[in-house]
């Protein structure tokens, strides 16, 4: 009877150390089905304990622990070898996704000699290696400190020593009984040091720690169990370490001794990867914040010297002007010439000023929007007329496909003209003599889509992004005797989106034309 009851004792401190571990740990009988699991295993793997102990281990969570390489570790490495550490599988469970896992195997006999019986601990490494890299850190796998004379002592010492993180079982008095392996070699101590030991005199002293005495002398007597109590100390031989503590108090076989198990997880690389990124964060916060700060003053500096130049440039365009219609007398064929040229570049100049200065009124939030109601089918067939005499030079043909549906809408009719003659101008300039060009416009429900395209000479796959950037230009034979800003696209998704709408470029690459596509809702977003 006594014996009984001592077994009974040593089975339910076997089961007290499986709970108090914080990795998963499972067991299975010699047909592979589940004789218990660790608490922490129904927490990981989001199963009840009604969907698991009996089951065979390939059948858990709807046949999702059915993987090959599990398989290979129990049928095939395990019956050759009584244990195997730092078995690496990665799996894609529906539940919880992707991990990758290091299990432990242990291949005991119980009493009879007959009954064989496999301990299975699971560390999650997936985190780990995402951090590091694909750097694995590993540890030494536990060892078997002793054998028990008995199954349910067996048992419990074999679980002790497959746990990965340090492990100490401590006596009523808070002295220590056993601890893992790991622990030794974590913590640099030797046995002859530890157990016997008062747990506060460990290390010439080093546990004696304020917060470990008030979990042990103070929590635990009033609650048997207690999880991620957190320590922070530092150790002469380590240095500074953060623990997470789970420990777990039971009665042993008299029913008078009482012991403490205490699992140890070191969390202070974690901490500093936290903290790391933490800061990283902030910095970059401060860098965006600096940035932004950058661009205003860029963009303020730009409309003030837009301004400054736009004032003269005007000027000397209008005297060009009068000297081109010779209102103070006739020129000569080559002063006209000259001043033909001086007006034609002062207007380009001209261009190129003003949509700088539209470029830095957006990016510096200084741009706004005269909202008025605007007939789309007849704007867009005005604006098709501009560029009639650009189309007809350049012997091109131009097909519209304006719906009879457009709706009105609330928008700047001055910023709406300019985005569409950009685009048009645009198709022209880029495509040769004989080409096509064409534009689509059709209700789409909350607002217009608008489509320009043309069989020009296209934009290759890696400029599709750069295109919108300021003064960019495609560096093609064809495009070097066009004029261009390299403005007018940007501008003009600058200015779709400040009226809620949305712009994008299409193309199948070099000399297969592009197609532009933007929307205009019926009211714009910011205005409503």
């Amino acid at each position: 009877m006594v014996l009984k009851n001592t077994l009974t004792k040593l089975e339910e401190y076997s089961e007290s150390i499986i709970n108090t571990v914080r990795e998963p740990l499972i067991v299975l009988d010699q047909d592979l089905r589940v004789v218990t699991v660790s608490r922490s295993f129904y927490d990981v793997f989001k199963v009840n304990p009604e969907e698991t102990v009996g089951q065979l281990i390939y059948d858990l969570g709807n046949k999702q622990w059915d993987i090959p390489k599990l398989r290979e570790l129990l049928e095939d490495i395990l019956p050759k070898k009584v244990s195997f550490n730092n078995y690496e599988v990665e799996h894609n469970f529906s539940t919880i996704g992707r991990r990758i896992m290091l299990l432990n195997a242990r291949q005991i006999q119980r009493v009879s000699g007959e009954e064989r019986i496999i301990l299975l601990a699971i560390e999650d490494i997936t985190e780990r290696r995402e951090i590091e890299a694909g750097l694995e850190k590993t540890r030494k796998e536990l060892e078997v400190i002793k054998q028990s004379a008995d199954e349910a002592s067996d048992f419990a010492e074999s679980v002790i020593n497959t746990v990965r993180e340090p492990l100490i079982s401590l006596n009523q008095d808070l002295r220590v009984v056993t601890v893992s392996r790991s622990f030794y070699e974590f913590f640099k101590v030797k046995p002859e040091e530890t157990v016997g030991q008062l747990i506060y005199d460990l290390g010439n002293k080093q546990w004696n720690i304020p917060k470990l005495r008030e979990l042990l002398e103070n929590i635990l007597p009033k609650k048997a169990t207690f999880d991620n109590y957190e320590v922070e100390h530092d150790f002469a031989t380590i240095g500074r370490r953060i623990m997470l503590l789970n420990a777990r108090q039971i009665q042993r076989a008299s029913e008078k001794e009482r012991i403490i198990l205490l699992a140890i997880e070191d969390i202070t690389e974690r901490r500093e990867i936290e903290n790391g990124l933490g800061k990283a964060h902030e910095e970059l916060k401060a860098l965006a914040a600096e940035l932004n700060r950058t661009a205003r003053a860029k963009s303020e500096f730009l409309a003030n010297m837009s301004h400054e130049l736009r004032t003269p440039l005007n000027s000397i365009n209008g005297f060009s002007e009068v000297l081109y219609d010779e209102t103070f007398g006739p020129l000569n064929e080559k002063q006209k010439k000259y001043v033909n040229n001086v007006l034609t570049s002062g207007k380009h100049l001209l261009l190129l000023i003003n949509q700088i200065l539209d470029m830095a009124k957006v990016e510096s939030g200084k741009m706004t929007l005269a909202l008025s109601s605007i007939s789309m089918k007849s704007l867009l067939n005005e604006i098709s007329l501009l560029v009639d005499n650009m189309v007809s030079k350049k012997k091109l043909q131009m097909l519209l496909e304006i719906a009879e549906d457009l709706p009105n809408i609330e928008a700047d009719e001055l910023k709406v003209k300019e985005i569409i003659y950009n685009l048009l101008s645009n198709a022209v300039k880029f495509t040769p003599e004989g080409g096509k060009i064409g534009m689509r416009a059709k209700n789409v429900g909350s607002g217009i889509e608008i489509l320009v395209w043309d069989t020009g000479i296209g934009i290759a796959p890696e400029n599709m992004e750069k295109i919108f950037e300021g003064f960019f230009r495609v560096d093609t034979p064809y495009s070097r005797v066009t004029e261009g800003t390299g403005l007018g696209l940007p501008l003009s998704r600058k200015l779709v989106e400040l009226h809620g709408g949305e712009l994008s470029a299409e193309s199948r690459g070099l000399n297969c034309g592009t197609l532009i596509r933007f929307t205009l809702p019926v009211v714009p977003h910011k205005a409503a």
